[in-house]
């Protein structure tokens, strides 16, 4: 495990606030079960979206703006699960997000 040090600017509940070494701007740690619950607030909200036709299919409905946000938030949620499993570290929810897709 690498032991870098970083600078912690607040240590709020659900939404410290710090900044890596070598990054310029400070970034927001977000919960893995906190990350997992936006995940699935946006996973419900596309669900609710109805198809766009095919000449307003794009990233520029919302539809696809919530595709783009929820693959986001997927991606960050499989490296988040990938780094605890590799140090042994139970998730905080019942299922991985990789194991919970159809």
């Amino acid at each position: 495990m690498d032991e870098d040090r970083v600078e912690v600017l607040s240590r709020q509940s659900n939404a410290a606030v710090v900044r890596m070494p070598g990054r310029k701007f400070p970034g927001v740690v977000i919960q893995g079960d906190s990350l997992r619950i936006l995940y699935e607030l946006v996973k419900d909200a596309r669900a609710m979206v109805p198809p766009s036709s095919a000449t307003d299919a794009g990233e520029d409905d919302a539809g696809g703006l919530l595709e783009e946000a929820e693959g986001l938030l997927r991606n960050s949620l499989t490296v988040y699960e990938s780094v605890l499993k590799a140090h042994g570290i139970p998730l905080p929810y019942v299922e991985a997000v990789g194991s919970s897709e159809k």
